[in-house]
């Protein structure tokens, strides 16, 4: 379907009065084509890229826009409340984070309440109880060190991951309130206090009481804080229900409830055209890595290749004598690799134009060009003026180039040897960073 929709948008595209040149007749993306593969007609390899970029970025987009559109509707289905009811997860689904908007006629609230799966059994919920004690009485600490010297405010939580129980908090409001904050800023002397958690998970309930002694002081809850309460309140007395009703007022007014929707899919929706243009984008991109890679693998085949001609000539073959054999030998190792040397194929393609009829300089000329590299256009001069005016010591002159270009090649490899350790320049200074704070941090904590 996106390969149809491509072509479609091609020819429309096409048939446009003002076309544009950029996208169907990118005269860099013909270059490169051309330079990777200069047999054929480039002009239709390059309308078959383009449909091919075109069909990529048709599939992503429609991908993108369906699976926004999905999300969407996803989004706003679950943003649904009928009846101020929601669903909970079945046993074994997890929490599910509803997002709610509370209004009545003079405020709006927003809440994130997290509705609990169903119901576990009576054995596991005994087992985790033996468990969850200790580990309750730490997380209601909080900062303090113990229930006899209370100094900061308590962390009354209503339950602890990897448990499914839920617990509600019964204290003296005088000196704690409902969420552990102390009320009063001094007092003369400590107060016991008696905190009562109701433990419980469906039908099942346990009572622990934690006597501790307070002194600080909080802020009393406001309407957010006091709804949170209620809903939490619905929530728990409905566990073993399929659906949780909302209360529908408080302190005497009316609520309206509605789900708080998120924007996913309306940023999927924005952020799928960018992804659609940085992607055809990047198509050119790896077509001009690909020609890049093509020069530097001719600069690296270039010694050997002049090295091997300058051999054959040297022992007496003809130039094209020669020019025929390394190619030769350029096919069995092909047939044998499968490894394609774009030096070597441009050889044969200077073979096949001299046995189609063109002459043998003119042949030389085409090579040089198509290989886009001074020295590769150096070496099909030296053979063309060697047609035209013969040579005797084209062999020599052939064996010096091949030295020259060995010295160049090895001058190239320290180069990159010298930029590779430039980049490692960085890591080993970070390191040496975190070599010398390993060391000095104990030595400063010794001393001081």
């Amino acid at each position: 379907m996106s390969d149809r929709l491509a072509r479609e948008l091609y020819n429309m595209l096409e048939k446009m009065p003002k076309k544009p040149n950029r996208i169907l007749y990118n005269i860099a993306v013909y270059q490169d084509l051309q330079t990777l593969e200069p047999e054929g007609s480039t002009r239709e390899r390059q309308k078959e890229y383009v449909v091919k970029k075109l069909s990529l970025c048709c599939m992503v987009l429609l991908g993108g826009i369906l699976l926004s559109l999905i999300v969407w509707a996803k989004e706003g289905f679950d943003a649904q409340i009928m009846e101020n009811r929601l669903a909970r997860n079945a046993y074994g689904e997890g929490t599910k984070s509803v997002a709610l908007v509370a209004s009545d006629t003079e405020e709006t609230v927003e809440l994130v309440l997290e509705l609990e799966e169903k119901a576990y059994t009576q054995q596991e919920l005994e087992d985790s109880l033996k468990t969850f004690l200790p580990l309750l009485e730490e997380c209601v600490l909080g900062q303090n060190e113990s229930f006899d010297e209370i100094t900061y405010d308590l962390n009354l939580v209503d339950g602890i991951s990897g448990y499914p129980f839920t617990v509600e908090w019964l204290t003296e409001e005088a000196y704690i309130d409902y969420e552990g904050r102390l009320v009063q800023d001094i007092l003369e002397s400590p107060q016991l206090v008696e905190l009562t958690a109701e433990i419980s998970h469906g039908d099942f309930q346990v009572s622990q009481v934690l006597p501790c002694y307070v002194h600080t002081k909080a802020l009393q809850p406001g309407k957010a804080e006091m709804l949170a309460r209620r809903i939490n309140e619905a929530e728990q007395e409905s566990r073993q229900e399929k659906f949780m009703t909302l209360p529908s007022e408080i302190d005497g007014k009316s609520l309206r409830w509605s789900g708080k929707r998120s924007h996913n899919g309306l940023i999927l929706l924005v952020l799928t055209p960018i992804l659609t243009v940085l992607l055809y984008l990047g198509k050119d991109q790896d077509l001009h890595k690909q020609v890049a890679d093509r020069e530097a693998q001719m600069r690296l085949d270039y010694p050997e290749l002049v090295s091997a001609l300058a051999l054959l000539i040297g022992a007496g073959m003809t130039v094209a004598g020669a020019w025929r054999k390394v190619a030769a030998d350029y096919l069995i190792r092909k047939r044998e690799t499968k490894e394609k040397r774009y030096a070597y194929e441009e050889m044969l393609l200077m073979l096949h134009e001299m046995d189609s009829g063109v002459s043998q300089t003119k042949a030389y000329e085409h090579f040089g060009r198509r290989c886009r590299s001074a020295s590769y256009n150096k070496l099909a001069t030296m053979l063309s003026q060697n047609v035209r005016k013969g040579s005797a010591n084209l062999a020599a002159l052939l064996r010096e180039e091949a030295e020259n270009s060995f010295e160049e090649r090895k001058h190239t490899a320290r180069s990159l040897g010298e930029k590779a350790g430039t980049k490692l320049l960085a890591p080993m200074m970070l390191m040496l960073c975190m070599i010398m704070v390993i060391i000095m941090i104990p030595a400063f904590t010794s001393y001081f």
